[in-house]
């Protein structure tokens, strides 16, 4: 019986909608404030640890044992995603990077939200890569972009680190002989469909399931009392100083952007009186121009 040992790597980002405009004002100089907005997976990185799960299920009904792992760079603010992650099944969960930072009252739980990473892909990579190889995987998944600040390299940075061939916007991952994948994925003519060999690195893009199974309770109450792994920078080996200062690009300003349009409320109480504010205010100028 084959085994194949899957890695996913996936962030968990706030919410921005949910911002005030006012939180942007000093976004350049302080960071944007998100610990009071909700956290949630981005769209490609879910639909990474989905197919993960479904390779893991396909390989099963052929007998073959698959391994699963997944993991995040980030504080505490993690743990809720990768408590449900234990619960579907991946036997290890952890998260990577700089830790918790202190709250409001100076007691540690608060949630840390670092901009210098949200905005360094290459240093946000480093990490990436140094926590594939200590878990030793044969596949890496990834959204083949994620977050405000990423500009869609970090996969193939990666996959330069490790020396693995690297395909983007895969689509869809089935298995293909003991340690083979058949991998779909989007190109400039269309679909392609490749069988290919660990290891590597997968980006996934706009794929066929885009939302992660639910967990049941009796999943949950199972691994209730599981820990969540924590490395570090300095576990993995990672100088996070000195790759930020490669960085290649820095971040210099944050800026909302105005999107409202404008608009003009109509009179009336019935919709005929509406209709005819409409035509008679706003239309019928128009019309005779014509």
């Amino acid at each position: 019986m084959s085994s194949l040992r899957i890695a996913v790597g996936f962030k968990v980002t706030p919410d921005y909608e949910a911002l005030r405009a006012s939180d942007w004002v000093r976004a350049a100089k302080d960071g944007v404030d998100t610990r009071y907005v909700r956290r949630v997976l981005d769209t490609f990185d879910e639909s990474a640890l989905e197919l993960a799960l479904r390779l893991r299920d396909a390989r099963a009904e052929q007998g073959l044992e698959t391994g699963l792992m997944a993991f995040s760079v980030a504080g505490r603010e993690a743990d809720p995603f990768l408590k449900t992650l234990r619960a579907l099944g991946y036997e290890l969960a952890a998260r990577v990077g700089p830790g918790v930072a202190p709250d409001e009252t100076g007691r540690a739980g608060g949630v840390s939200n670092d901009a210098g990473l949200d905005f360094a892909p290459s240093a946000t990579a480093a990490l990436v890569a140094a926590c594939a190889r200590e878990s030793g995987d044969d596949v890496l998944l990834l959204g083949c972009s994620n977050s405000p600040g990423d500009d869609g390299t970090i996969p193939f940075v990666v996959a330069e680190m490790l020396g693995r061939p690297c395909v983007t916007q895969v689509t869809e991952i089935e298995p293909a002989g003991d340690d083979g994948l058949r991998v779909t994925f989007a190109a400039d003519d269309g679909l392609v469909r490749a069988t290919m060999r660990a290891p590597c690195v997968l980006a996934v893009g706009n794929a066929v399931v885009s939302h992660l199974r639910v967990p049941t309770l009796s999943d949950r109450l199972a691994v209730r009392q599981a820990a969540i792994a924590e490395l570090s920078a300095t576990d993995l080996g990672v100088d996070v100083t000195a790759a930020l200062g490669r960085e290649p690009s820095a971040l210099t300003g944050l800026a909302l952007v105005d999107r409202s349009r404008a608009g003009v409320i109509l009179g009336g109480a019935t919709p005929a009186e509406k209709a005819h504010a409409l035509y008679h205010e706003h239309l019928r100028a128009e019309l005779e121009k014509l």
